[in-house]
């Protein structure tokens, strides 16, 4: 380190004062038996020099004594001499005060911070790895990668050393056929972090002593990494769910402890007809890995809609996530279904329906045997009648329009009921008591 400027005008200022003519004081230079200054002839200074020898190392002034330039020369040799070996002792002294930078690339993270205490130096350790940012085997794990300032660089002690630190690499034990507890302990003192491939396993109880049939990594893999693993679930007693609906199965499974799942979820609200069609894994024997999950497979059971109305039937079969083909939208009755009630197809299938012809129906019934009926046909104006019918009576004509009146007298008995029917919906109805008692509908 160089001299600072207070310690340098401590080592010149006397040289500098020597310089100075004012500074020198007024000093006599005895000769034999004078001063210098008397008129002594043939006076000596001092030691045999002749007085007249005395010029060549200054002359007399009014003021006193000068320095010749020989001497300012020697001096502010001098002066220069000792601010040049006061700096390259300043640097000397800096040099020797320094440390040498280790060299702790490669090293463990416990080693490098070893190696830099014992050098004087501060540490900074600087990682983008979660695991040698808190992990408690970072220390050992963790290998620096890069250092700044570089390996043999002088510094001062106390001067801090950033490195930088990545996770070294592991290699993956192997452990199929330990137990989920062994295969935890043999991977975490190798900071490696093992999780069951189906996390619902950490619900069930016993999990643990479960054995380890597979795992995702294999060889090196850097410290801190996480593995999965797929345990060997022991077989429970199962319940048969094929062909139950899906919230029943549903709730089935889960009293029984097993975890069950949708194939293709179609949301919250379950529709009656859908049911179970298989499961993964398969009930075999009546047996399932005891708390794994299990899918449910599904389908959609046709709906029974043969006498409903169009309208009613085509409700019905879109709840179901079917689609309806041959609806009219009508109040005409479906007369037949394809695929037939109770077959299961999968969700979007198409039903095929047919629908019963157009009709109106004239109808008379009543608590008698017979009646007097009288009746014009649908879109006509023609009358007609029939004086001693049996009831019930009834009359169809094709077509849903065009209905007109029509009305009917008990012959023996005391109540008598008129209906008009129209694709077997009923649109009119009258009802007339007493004896003889006429009804009219229309």
């Amino acid at each position: 380190m160089p001299l600072r400027d207070g310690a340098v005008a401590r080592v010149t200022a006397p040289l500098l004062s020597m310089l100075s003519a004012e500074s020198v004081p007024d000093r006599g230079i005895r000769l034999r038996g004078a001063a210098v200054g008397n008129d002594v002839p043939g006076a000596t200074v001092e030691g045999g020099t002749q007085a007249g020898e005395a010029g060549e190392l200054g002359r007399a002034a009014p003021g006193g004594w000068r320095p010749s330039k020989r001497v300012l020369i020697i001096a502010a040799a001098a002066v220069v001499g000792i601010v040049a070996v006061s700096i390259l002792t300043s640097m000397v002294v800096d040099q020797v005060t320094r440390v040498s930078v280790p060299s702790v690339e490669g090293e463990t993270l416990a080693d490098a911070a070893g190696a830099l205490e014992a050098a004087g130096l501060e540490l900074q350790i600087e990682t983008e790895s979660d695991f040698c940012d808190d992990d408690d085997l970072a220390a050992e794990l963790c290998v620096v990668a890069s250092q700044t300032p570089a390996p043999s660089e002088r510094v001062h002690t106390d001067e801090t050393v950033a490195i930088e630190v990545v996770a070294s690499d592991v290699t993956v034990p192997f452990l199929q056929g330990m137990t989920y507890d062994e295969a935890e302990s043999a991977t975490a003192a190798l900071g490696l972090k093992i999780r069951p491939t189906d996390t619902a396993d950490y619900r069930v109880e016993g999990f643990r002593d479960w054995e380890v049939v597979s795992q995702s990594e294999h060889g090196a893999v850097p410290a801190g990494s996480k593995l999965d693993v797929t345990l060997d679930h022991p077989l429970a007693d199962a319940p048969n769910v094929v062909g139950e609906s899906l919230q029943a199965a549903l709730d089935t499974l889960s009293a029984a402890g097993f975890k069950p799942a949708l194939a293709n979820n179609p949301g919250s609200n379950y529709d009656d007809a859908w049911v179970v069609t298989g499961t993964d894994p398969e009930v075999v024997e009546g047996k399932l890995p005891v708390g794994g999950s299990v899918t449910l497979n599904w389908g959609v059971q046709v709906p029974n809609v043969i006498g409903m109305t169009d309208l009613a039937a085509n409700s019905t079969l879109s709840n179901a996530r079917l689609k309806v083909v041959g609806s009219k939208s009508s109040s005409q009755k479906v007369a037949s279904q394809d695929p037939a009630p109770g077959t299961v197809v999968g969700a979007s299938s198409n039903v095929t329906i047919t629908l019963e012809e157009p009709s109106i129906v004239y109808e008379v019934v009543g608590n008698g045997s017979r009646a007097s009926i009288t009746w014009i046909p649908p879109g006509t104006y023609d009358i007609a009648q029939a004086t001693n019918e049996p009831l019930p009576w009834r009359m169809t004509w094709p077509g849903s329009s065009g209905y007109r009146n029509f009305n009917a007298q008990i012959l023996n008995g005391n109540s008598v009921t008129c209906n008009i029917y129209v694709n077997g919906q009923l649109l009119k109805t009258n009802t007339s008591t007493g004896q003889y008692a006429v009804v009219s509908c229309g």
